[in-house]
């Protein structure tokens, strides 16, 4: 049974009182796009704030396109989607059901994995793999930490390995990405926002990797370990205690000093000698029988504290397709820094938890919402972010950008009678080059372009001569200059041109009648160095 200080740790780290939980909230049996609009509508109503009108179409469908599947609707795909009123209920279902919704997760979780850590691994072999599959993310956090009986192939493991080195680091990744609390400020001293979340905490969290080892590539652990100690703030030595976020202590068999320093010892000299056989032999040091990284993971997925587990996966998705969190930051989610909707994020994360952490049924309710469709024009001010009253304008990442640069210059991708093995292997070869774009910077927090991005596409020669090297042709064949910029709109931007358009590059186009593809190619430069194509809206 909890003592009464973890209690009320947990609650402070939760930011709801534990008596309260699971009272006055929604149904758990109503659609999540239906709760979502019922709690963000009644915080609306309550600011007196009336929200942007539904977005066109148009919108919507090249929206839900990159945020499903990483890349804008080819040009055939967005007319098709056009010819009638938009079913969205049946193109979320398309979209997550198909390959492309695995290969997108892969690289969005590979960058939120990395946790904007410069030496953290890429996991992406790992992370296809179980998106593939719909892995849970229970599932997936136990493999990511090393806490799993049979270990992938794909080395999901790497994630602790790579960052044995720097224990710090790695206690605060884990941290701040699977609990949404970024413990850094406790190493020192304690928590300024959090009085009871003390250095006990930090090196409480660490000790959970002390026995962890990298032994030919393989994450173990040792029997035999020492906690030690920690200095602090007054100075004095205080003893490290294997301890969770929530307050939960783990008690471990240890032996006497002189005792524990020969294990030790001897546990290092088996370690060493099994390394020296491993070539031929490979045979790993044996399993001990307290497994930290094991134990770790079943106290954070208990009962007690799973809603903490849920909380920060959900706030971390909601603020990929919202562009605002629930919680901000999202490594900083506790009391004192309350959730916008804290009814709304508490019922996700009990949802969640309900249907046994499946990742692709959240991502799939998140973007069924009234609220995720609406428009991201605003005449005035605009409202607070936390009303999420209006869709943000969200940067494209590197991967998302590089595909659909592929996609826009590849109009026969598509054919509206290819066979869908067929279309799969199209798309396979276009994301093989649509990742190679270093100069696209990756999105943060109050993202701005910078100015070497359109110095690169304006300047240089290989991206200039392959910038529509296959659109141009199928351009040129169409009767008049007016299909020309539809086709050009639709395949670039995924809607028809605006009569504005019309008329600038109408005027432009004639103007280089005599250098047919020198005009149209500055045409879709324009197109695809404007906001338009680089951000989500």
């Amino acid at each position: 049974m909890k003592t009464h200080r973890a209690l009320i740790v947990t609650a402070l780290i939760l930011g709801a009182p534990l008596s309260a939980q699971g009272q006055e909230l929604l149904p758990p049996d109503r659609p999540i796009g239906e709760v979502i609009d019922y709690y963000i509508d009644a915080k609306l109503a309550q600011a007196k704030v009336k929200p942007a009108p539904p977005a066109p179409d148009t919108t919507v469908v090249r929206r839900l396109y990159l945020d499903l599947i990483g890349r804008i609707p080819a040009g055939v795909e967005a007319k098709l989607a056009s010819k009638q009123a938009v079913d969205k209920k049946q193109l979320i279902a398309t979209l997550v059901a198909s390959p492309g919704f695995a290969r997108h997760n892969a690289n969005e979780f590979d960058v939120l994995l990395r946790n904007s850590n410069t030496d953290a691994p890429s996991i992406r072999p790992y992370l296809l793999e179980a998106f593939q599959e719909n892995r849970p993310w229970d599932v997936m956090f136990r493999d990511l930490i090393g806490a799993t009986e049979t270990p992938s192939k794909t080395k999901p493991e790497a994630f602790v390995l790579k960052r044995l080195k720097d224990a710090d680091a790695l206690t605060r990744d884990v941290s701040s990405i699977f609990f949404g609390l970024n413990i850094t400020c406790a190493q020192c001293h304690r928590h300024p926002e959090i009085k009871d979340l003390t250095q006990d905490y930090f090196f409480g969290m660490k000790a959970f990797f002390a026995s962890s080892y990298d032994f030919q590539g393989n994450l173990l652990e040792r029997q035999y370990f020492k906690l030690g100690d920690f200095k602090d703030k007054k100075g004095d030595m205080r003893k490290v205690s294997m301890l969770f976020l929530s307050g939960k202590k783990v008690e471990i068999e240890t032996l006497p000093d002189k005792e524990l320093l020969a294990a030790i010892q001897e546990e290092a000299k088996l370690i060493t000698a099994k390394a020296k056989d491993y070539p031929k032999s490979k045979e790993l040091p044996p399993l001990p029988k307290f497994q930290a990284r094991k134990r770790l993971a079943d106290i954070a997925l208990d009962e007690a504290n799973r809603e903490m587990f849920a909380r920060s996966i959900v706030n971390r998705i909601w603020f990929r397709f919202y562009g605002h969190g629930q919680v901000m930051r999202v490594d900083q989610m506790h009391a004192e820094n309350k959730a916008s909707h804290p009814e709304l994020l508490q019922w996700l994360a009990r949802d969640l938890i309900a249907h046994k952490y499946d990742l692709k049924r959240l991502i799939a309710g998140l973007v069924s919402s009234r609220a995720y469709a609406r428009s991201s024009e605003w005449k005035g001010t605009p409202p607070a972010k936390e009303l999420f009253a209006m869709a943000p304008t969200r940067p494209l990442t590197p991967a998302q950008w590089g595909m659909s640069y592929h996609i826009a210059n590849q109009p026969d991708v598509f054919k509206p009678d290819d066979p869908i093995e067929v279309r799969q292997k199209k798309l396979a070869d276009v994301e093989k080059g649509g990742g190679m774009f270093p100069f696209i910077e990756q999105p943060f927090d109050d993202f701005q372009v910078g100015i070497d991005e359109p110095l690169k596409l304006s300047n240089d020669e290989g991206m200039l001569k392959a910038m529509g090297s296959k659109l141009i042709p199928v351009l040129k064949k169409l009767p008049d200059t007016r299909q020309r910029i539809d086709e050009a709109a639709w395949t670039m931007l995924s809607r028809p041109a605006t009569p504005e358009e019309h008329r600038l590059f109408g005027e432009y186009l004639e103007q280089r009648k005599d250098r047919p593809d020198e005009g149209l190619r500055q045409m879709l430069w324009a197109l695809i160095n404007s906001p338009e194509f680089r951000f989500n809206h």
